[in-house]
């Protein structure tokens, strides 16, 4: 007896020996970022008996994510899945000009920083540095997807704010920011979650890896 049009869905078709491309190839894409983080980290220092070193939580951050993308990539061969969509560059190109726009803030670095008297230059600058880049990710999400302009932005406002403003300061706000993500975001659990993971971040790094990062901003 043949099926009837009303009966259930169909399942995925298998796509040869990569049954779901999206997991395989984003579990190649984790491992791929994982092995550049330790490359980029390979100089630095690592444990000294009980004492962390610089390089101790980025190489096991590292190490973490080859495991899960391995495991995603995994998924990917066992399991079927929709076949791969098309892929859209105006997530990325975002990321790339909010990148881009970093690059004459830093020439002008010793100008900037001299807008308000009586304030650290670096401070000055890492708080322009802040606003520039959320007001940018907020015009290009006009013609780019969310998600990837405002975990870029994020990012960026973290490895630009964490000398000069502390580490509680930049990892607040860039939890913020990269809260704005998702349209649905809930700004009393994003405030309460932010000020949670700032409160481990500040106990984990400093006391638990013992890693010389200043908390507060340097006025």
């Amino acid at each position: 007896m043949s099926e009837g049009t009303g009966g259930a869905a169909q399942a995925p078709r298998s796509h040869g020996l990569i049954r779901n491309p999206q997991d395989f190839w984003g579990g190649v894409m984790l491992i791929a970022i994982a092995l550049f983080a330790l490359w980029a980290c390979s100089d630095l220092p690592g444990q000294r008996g009980f004492a962390f070193g610089p390089g101790t939580a980025p190489r096991l951050f590292a190490y973490s994510l080859i495991a899960l993308g391995a495991i995603v990539a995994a998924i990917g061969l066992l399991t079927d899945g929709p076949p791969p969509g098309r892929f859209a560059l105006s997530g990325p190109l975002g990321g790339v000009v909010l990148v881009a726009v970093l690059i004459p803030m830093t020439i002008y670095a010793a100008r900037l920083g001299k807008v308000i008297p009586g304030i650290a230059p670096d401070v000055v600058l890492a708080v322009l540095e802040v606003i520039v880049l959320v007001g940018l990710a907020l015009v290009i999400t006009r013609f780019a997807p969310r998600g990837p302009v405002f975990i870029t932005c994020a990012t960026l406002i973290f490895a630009v704010t964490i000398r000069p403003l502390g580490l509680v300061m930049s990892s607040y706000i860039a939890l913020i920011v990269s809260s704005y993500a998702t349209e649905e975001i809930r700004w009393g659990e994003a405030l309460i979650w932010s000020a949670v993971l700032t409160l481990f971040c500040s106990l984990l790094f400093p006391y638990g890896l013992n890693l010389p990062l200043q908390l507060w901003p340097r006025f």
